[in-house]
């Protein structure tokens, strides 16, 4: 009973944590759909793809999203024709670099080891360059995303041509709750896995290997993608780990954690096709580990 007890309070703790950032991502994503036409993405939205990634990163900057709650904005993206380097680097980076978690991160650090801020920032930037753009390559013009809530929107399409405040009002309503119900369901189940990993993953697993560089690199990405926390808080767990384990692989915590973790990997199933979401996860383990590993020479 007291296993299940506890399964029940981390799995509402997760879901309601991740649940205000859904919505918030939800709602974004009907304001693009309402207000952005793909004219005015294409005009702005630059043909370099290391520049259209940049832009991307630098969107991730100002919307406050968690990993999961970005899924949502970075679908209705690609579905404004934004290309899939702009979308994926705006995913990656936005639960890294937005100014909630750059706090959050500088709150845990800046006393202990300041300089794991500064990793988390300029790393997370660059594999999300890095990774946009190899998924472009990989990926060019290909439809990546599983149609589902743009079926049902058909009715709603006769607000987009006519903008006043009713027909504007009623079809961000009703983007907002589909996109928020397409996600919603795949937040729980995976919400429900992360629970279960944290109560029946033993913690003394995590000490086994931290005397090995390598070894507890690869231990702390398995824990970040395991345990999935919100990388508001997850910077407070790796400040907790400072004392037995070395900065590159808390880096690589960091780093891996808001890029994907068991509930953000189910949430994309649902809203990506399998072969665009396998991808992406092993750029993002294979990425994050080289560049932990050359953060221990630095």
């Amino acid at each position: 009973m007291e296993i299940i007890k506890n399964i029940s309070i981390i799995f509402i703790s997760i879901f309601f944590e991740s649940l205000p950032f859904l919505l918030l991502g939800s709602l974004i994503s009907a304001i693009i759909e309402t207000y952005v036409s793909d004219e005015t993405i294409a005009k702005i939205i630059p043909k370099n793809k290391v520049l259209g990634s940049i832009v991307g990163i630098l969107l991730g900057f100002f919307i406050p999203a968690c990993d999961c709650a970005v899924i949502p904005i970075s679908k209705r993206l690609l579905k404004k024709k934004v290309p899939i380097n702009v979308a994926i680097s705006f995913m990656l980076a936005s639960p890294i670099i937005n100014p909630v978690v750059l706090l959050s991160t500088y709150y845990a650090f800046y006393n202990s080891n300041p300089k794991i801020f500064y990793y988390r920032l300029i790393l997370g930037v660059l594999i999300s360059l890095i990774i946009g753009v190899v998924m472009a390559l990989i990926f060019k013009d290909k439809d990546v995303t599983i149609n589902n809530s743009d079926i049902k929107c058909k009715h709603c399409h006769h607000h987009e041509n006519k903008h006043t405040f009713k027909n504007d009002f009623l079809s961000i309503i009703n983007h907002c709750t589909l996109d928020f119900f397409d996600v919603v369901k795949y937040l729980m189940f995976g919400a429900l896995i992360a629970s279960l990993t944290q109560v029946l993953l033993p913690r003394d697993i995590l000490n086994i290997f931290n005397n090995n560089q390598v070894l507890s690199i690869i231990i702390l990405m398995l824990f970040a993608y395991l345990i999935s926390l919100c990388s508001t808080s997850d910077s407070f767990v790796g400040k907790s780990l400072l004392s037995s384990f070395s900065s590159s692989s808390i880096v690589a915590y960091l780093l891996l954690g808001p890029m994907i973790d068991i509930k953000n990997t189910i949430v994309l199933l649902g809203n990506y096709k399998k072969s665009f979401t396998i991808t992406l996860i092993l750029l993002i383990f294979i990425i994050i580990f080289i560049t932990s590993l050359v953060v221990t020479y630095i």
